[in-house]
């Protein structure tokens, strides 16, 4: 008998598919990679992780109440609105809450935004990024966020390469301070990548990332203009939950983050 568990957090990636999967009965995919106590599976264009309570909620995530089993690479899954099937296990999807992060207001980042600049500073920049970086800055700093796309997407180590997390954090960005939607998803869209890394960026164009990159906003949001000091304590410890995130992919993102802040900071919410 398949090994049940019950999905706690699900991303709107999953929500989308399982209404999909209404209108056909159920989808098809492939388990197309495998992480320490989880696994990525592909059905259609998306790509989703699927693991227990160590993973962040996310646009692309699957939180289980426990590890999945082992599976291996290659299987089939099947989707359908309340469940998820591979060889040796089933996922109820009915008990999931659906993960749907607020995205920071202008005020919010008109705040923070001097404080997120720090992170875009030579010294948190991706090591593996200095070819590209001054390059990436000035078109940043002009507006033109196609090249800073170009320049970045797909280039450094890492299973989502650290051009793309730098990438996510710009399109991130952007979407907060309320620009095209449509720019923004294009941009995602002819990522030259892996189909992972364009999973992220697509719904980082939409404004979502994981959990404890909205933490930077939500979190002891009472303190957000009354209590300054006590904002940037509560503000610098949710950047250090992002710091964590994967091998460098957190430092990343916020690097992104920190440029995109610097240039709305100094020009303004047009700028990009």
């Amino acid at each position: 008998m398949p090994d049940a568990a019950r999905a706690v957090h699900q991303g709107e990636a999953i929500t989308e598919l399982c209404a999909e999967a209404a209108h056909s009965d159920r989808l098809s995919g492939k388990i197309v990679g495998r992480f320490t106590g989880g696994f990525y599976a592909r059905v259609d264009d998306s790509i989703f992780a699927v693991a227990g309570s160590r993973i962040w909620p996310g646009p692309i995530h699957l939180v289980l109440d426990r590890d999945p089993p082992a599976v291996a690479e290659g299987a089939d899954v099947h989707l359908d609105p309340l469940r998820l099937s591979f060889p040796g296990g089933t996922i109820d999807l009915a008990p999931a809450i659906l993960y749907l992060p607020r995205a920071p207001s202008a005020s919010d980042l008109g705040i923070a935004a001097p404080w997120m600049a720090s992170w875009a500073a030579a010294k948190h920049r991706p090591d593996d990024l200095a070819a590209v970086w001054n390059d990436t800055r000035a078109a940043v700093e002009n507006g033109d966020l196609e090249s800073a796309a170009a320049a970045l997407e797909g280039r450094g180590t890492g299973l989502t390469p650290s051009g793309d997390d730098v990438l996510a954090g710009l399109l991130l960005f952007c979407s907060w301070s309320g620009h095209s939607l449509e720019r923004l998803i294009s941009i995602a869209a002819r990522a030259r990548t892996t189909d992972l890394s364009r999973n992220f960026l697509r719904w980082a164009a939409r404004g979502q990332s994981v959990a404890p990159v909205h933490m930077l906003f939500t979190d002891s949001s009472d303190a957000l203009c009354r209590h300054g000091p006590l904002r940037r304590e509560a503000f610098e410890e949710a950047a250090h939950i992002v710091r964590g995130i994967g091998h460098r992919s957190g430092a990343a993102l916020l690097a992104g983050l920190g440029l995109a802040a610097t240039t709305w900071k100094d020009r303004g919410r047009d700028a990009l």
